[in-house]
């Protein structure tokens, strides 16, 4: 059976995928803030003794899996599956860093230079087939942690307070180095517009 061009055992194997991760990524957003290493032992030794399932999180992702699945489906070499691979380890880091950002008003270095890392291998393998794609990641890089630390710094200057953390230049710059592209430029520079005016309503309410 094929939903989409795609056979319906991808779709079985994402969902429960998305199911697992979704356990690691609770996990995460416990180990995280406290600065502690998420892939270690512990991750098997408390979790046996005391495993409680995040059941929204690993539901979530794993319809979050078989979404992407529906949406790029399944290609015929690596390269061509670049887009899949890169949201499917994408989507359960920026779960982690709602969850953490939502409860404890921070967003881990760690987490942050993890985004960073990735988008710097996948700008790279982008670059195996267009060099221009890895450029234009790297300037996405360097616009979207710019325009960030320009609107903390105006509004340092102009409300003697941070109107944003540096925990969101950091992520935006690590985020627009895997979403810069130039067919979507207009689209996301719109998302950090719209997201940056909806901090500073906060902030000036």
């Amino acid at each position: 059976m094929y939903i989409n061009d795609v056979n319906i055992v991808y779709y079985i194997v994402a969902a429960i995928l998305g199911l697992f991760v979704g356990q690691i990524v609770d996990w995460a957003n416990k180990r995280l803030p406290e600065y502690k290493k998420v892939i270690s032992r512990e991750f098997f030794t408390e979790n046996r003794l005391e495993f409680k399932p995040n059941y929204i999180l690993m539901i979530l992702t794993a319809i979050i899996y078989v979404t992407l699945i529906y949406v790029y489906g399944i290609k015929d070499t690596i390269i061509a599956n670049l887009d899949l691979v890169k949201y499917m380890i994408l989507a359960p880091m920026l779960l982690s860093v709602f969850v953490i950002d939502y409860k404890l008003q921070i967003i881990p270095n760690r987490l942050n230079l993890t985004i960073f890392e990735i988008g710097i291998i996948f700008a790279f393998l982008y670059g195996l087939s267009d060099v221009a794609i890895t450029i234009n990641m790297l300037l996405g890089m360097l616009a979207g942690g710019g325009i960030f630390l320009l609107i903390t710094l105006v509004g340092g200057i102009f409300y003697g307070k941070e109107a944003m953390g540096f925990g969101d230049v950091k992520l935006m710059g690590a985020l627009r180095i895997i979403f810069w592209t130039i067919k979507h430029n207009c689209h996301y520079i719109s998302i950090i517009l719209n997201r940056s005016s909806f901090k500073y309503s906060i902030v000036n309410n």
